[in-house]
C-alpha cells in the first residue's frame, strides 16, 4: 500500500513532465506487463488506454466494462511499476458532476495520480456533453482529488467534426476546462499540422495530441507546440493485429513462423520479476 505523501510526491513528478522542455511522451498499456515493458523502455511515465484495458477483459469501448473492474486494474498497475500512472477513465463513469467527483476520488485511491476525462457522449445526436456541464465536471474532479493530474479532452474532431465552428468550440471548450482545474487539454481526432499549431496556440495550457497512424511524428508535433503525446489503444491494437497473423499463419499453412522472433520464457520472466 503506498503512502499518500509517495501519492502525491509521484503527482508532482508527473505534473512537472507537463512543462519540462521537452515534449512529453507517454505512452499508452492496457496491462500489467505491457506496462512493465514499457517502464523498462525507459518512459517517464505511462497512462493506461481504456480501449485496450476493455479489449483484454471482452468489453468494447464507452464506458461498458465496469468501474470497479477498471479501478481493479489501475490497483494492479500501481502494486507492480515505479513511475507515475495515469488513468483512462472515459467520461468518469457517471453523467453528473458529484458522479464524476467519485470516479476521481476511487481512482487516485488506486495510487493513480493523473486521470483523462472526455467529453464525448456516444450519442450520435448529442456527442458532446453540454459545455456548462462539461465545465462542472471538470470542477468537481478537480475538487474531488485536489492533487490529481487531470487530462481533459474534448472530441470535437474525434466525433466526425471538422471546420471553423469545429475548431472555435475545441478551443472555448479546451480553455474553459483549463479554467475549471485541468492540468492538460487533450484534442484527439486531428491529423492535420496546420489545426494542431493553431490548437497549440490558442490553447491556454499544455496540449495533448494522440499520435498514431498517419499523424505527424513527435518531432513535427513538439514543433507545432504540443506539450504530450499519447497513443490510445494503438500499440494495443497492434499486439492483437500480431495475433490475428499469428493464428492465420497457423490455421492456414500449420506452419509456426510466427515464434521466430517471439520473446523467450527467460526473456518475459525477467521483464515481470524486475524491480
Amino acid at each position: 500500500m503506498q503512502s499518500q505523501s509517495a501519492i502525491e510526491q509521484r503527482a508532482e513528478i508527473f505534473r512537472a513532465l507537463h512543462t519540462a522542455p521537452d515534449i512529453f511522451i507517454l505512452p499508452n498499456a492496457w496491462d500489467v506487463t505491457s506496462a512493465l515493458v514499457l517502464e523498462q523502455a525507459g518512459f517517464a511515465a505511462i497512462a493506461t488506454t481504456s480501449a485496450g484495458v476493455g479489449y483484454s477483459f471482452g468489453y468494447p469501448v464507452g464506458e461498458e466494462m465496469p468501474r470497479a473492474d477498471m479501478l481493479g486494474v489501475l490497483t494492479r498497475l500501481t502494486e507492480r511499476i515505479s513511475c507515475p500512472l495515469s488513468a483512462d477513465m472515459e467520461a468518469g463513469y457517471g453523467d453528473t458532476p458529484e458522479a464524476v467527483a467519485e470516479t476521481v476520488r476511487l481512482t487516485w485511491q488506486t495510487g493513480t495520480v493523473g486521470i483523462n476525462l472526455e467529453d464525448r457522449t456516444y450519442d450520435l445526436g448529442a456527442p458532446l456533453i453540454e459545455t456548462a456541464k462539461a465545465v462542472a465536471r471538470i470542477e468537481a474532479a478537480r475538487d474531488a482529488a485536489p492533487s490529481m493530474v487531470i487530462n481533459a479532452r474534448t472530441d470535437g474532431y474525434f466525433t466526425g467534426g471538422s471546420g471553423p465552428d469545429v475548431f472555435a468550440d475545441t478551443v472555448r471548450r479546451a480553455n474553459l476546462f483549463r479554467e475549471a482545474g485541468a492540468d492538460c487539454l487533450f484534442v484527439p481526432g486531428t491529423k492535420d499540422p496546420e489545426i494542431i499549431r493553431r490548437l497549440a496556440a490558442e490553447i491556454d495550457g499544455p496540449l495533448n495530441i494522440m499520435g498514431g497512424a498517419g499523424y505527424p511524428d513527435v518531432a513535427t508535433l513538439a514543433s507545432l507546440g504540443v506539450k504530450r503525446v499519447t497513443v490510445g489503444a494503438s500499440m494495443a491494437r497492434a499486439a492483437y493485429a500480431s495475433l490475428v497473423q499469428s493464428a492465420a499463419e497457423l490455421k492456414t499453412s500449420g506452419t509456426f513462423g510466427f515464434a521466430d522472433d517471439g520473446e523467450s520464457h527467460a526473456a518475459m520472466n525477467a521483464v515481470l520479476s524486475r524491480k
